[in-house]
């Protein structure tokens, strides 16, 4: 009986835990960030360093194209459900559904990007994918605070750009 009552004990706390994958996006907090720049990598740094093997004709045109599609000081974030919405200060909310389908969405004029998002246990990834190029940004809620690793990809680049933001929730 004892082993029973152990083993039922067991499978309750497995279920329980279990069950918190219902809601994909429940481990990123909603709310509002502002960027912590002490604990934060310079992202502007490393498209410096990613994009100065580039010849003088294509670095300026890599650089605006890279440093618009940085997150900048502001992040408002709400998840619900298999939903997510992100909007980075004053550009354009990207609301997906987390699935893995894509959406278009425009960054600017003459850069769109198909969007997706995906739980990763509990983060939420989105991809950007553009013709010369493809953003994956993980997010993840930690205490009160939001951290942003992102890696960039493109046939331009010798290597990948990755950089790490973290951001402190609003009051």
């Amino acid at each position: 009986m004892r082993h029973w009552t152990l083993s039922t004990a067991i499978g309750a706390a497995i279920l329980i835990s279990g069950s918190g994958s219902a809601s994909p996006a429940q481990g990123v907090v909603s709310g509002s960030y502002v960027l912590d720049r002490e604990r934060s990598d310079d992202a502007f740094a490393a498209i410096e360093s990613a994009i100065a093997r580039l010849s003088n004709a294509r670095r300026p045109l890599a650089r605006m194209r890279l440093r618009k599609s940085i997150a900048t000081d502001r992040i408002r974030i709400s998840s619900s459900g298999s939903r997510f919405s992100i909007k980075y200060d004053a550009k354009t909310p990207i609301d997906v559904w987390i699935s893995g389908e894509p959406i278009k969405w425009k960054l600017v004029e003459g850069l769109v990007f198909d969007v997706s998002a995906k739980a990763n246990g509990e983060a939420i990834s989105l991809t950007f994918r553009g013709t010369d190029s493809e953003r994956t940004t993980v997010y993840r809620s930690v205490g009160q605070q939001l951290v942003e690793e992102t890696t960039i990809i493109s046939p331009l680049l010798s290597a990948p750009i990755g950089y790490k933001l973290v951001y402190n929730r609003a009051n």
